[in-house]
């Protein structure tokens, strides 16, 4: 591969949610640090020591929200990390991004009604790290919906994991904290959506038994899920 084109632009996916996107797909053998400086994406001192797998999938991320960025009018923003690791978006946006192995995506919006976006992608799981993982991701309540929901999706778990992980990124910024996988309660299901609850107040605007809705779309390698937490006027 010509490591110039490492960073290309994947068409599979598209997200439910009305907003700007980008995904790109990527690897990791082919890596190098020079394709920061050819993407235009400043190398962060943070990243000195880390691996390889780690530089090539956080670039992976900021290339697919520049892109984003660029839709709504932003170019050349540095695009920085807070001490949560989380991504410092311009003041008029909201965003989040997500990556695994060989794919990443970011999601952006101006609107200022929406208060967080969270997007996870997930390489499924095997059966056996399904059944390792399942006191950690359900919680107590959730067992009878999950087996109504294992009877109509294959890799549930991995689905849940997903969802929760979707629901922190759209509820942290409206939060300001971490918070748990019991924290979210999955009350029923669609074909495209999951429906939690929160089981405690987690802030003023999120209180317990707020109800937050994930879309989601599963592949035979992946799941991907999107959650918008906004106010409505």
């Amino acid at each position: 591969m010509d490591t110039t084109r490492n960073y290309q632009q994947d068409t599979h996916i598209s997200p439910q949610l009305p907003h700007a996107f980008y995904c790109c797909t990527f690897s990791v053998e082919h890596y190098n640090d020079s394709q920061f400086s050819l993407h235009g994406v400043s190398f962060p001192e943070k990243l000195k020591n880390a691996v390889a797998k780690r530089r090539a999938e956080f670039l992976a991320g900021r290339i697919c929200a520049k892109h984003t960025l660029e839709k709504a009018g932003v170019r050349n923003f540095p695009l920085l990390s807070g001490e949560d690791r989380a991504p410092i978006w311009p003041s008029h946006i909201t965003g989040s991004i997500t990556h695994t192995r060989h794919i990443a995506m970011a999601v952006t919006t101006s609107n200022s009604d929406v208060l967080g976006i969270g997007i996870d992608i997930e390489r499924l799981m095997d059966a056996e790290q399904e059944q390792k993982l399942k006191s950690q991701i359900l919680h107590p309540a959730e067992s009878a919906i999950f087996s109504r929901l294992n009877e109509h999706t294959n890799h549930p778990l991995t689905l849940i994991f997903s969802a929760k992980e979707s629901i922190f990124k759209a509820l942290y910024p409206s939060v300001g904290k971490f918070f748990g996988f019991e924290a979210a309660k999955l009350v029923t299901f669609t074909a495209n959506e999951l429906e939690f609850s929160i089981t405690e107040t987690l802030s003023e605007t999120v209180p317990q038994h707020t109800v937050v809705k994930v879309l989601y779309q599963t592949t035979s390698e992946f799941v991907f899920t999107e959650c918008e937490f906004r106010v409505y006027r």
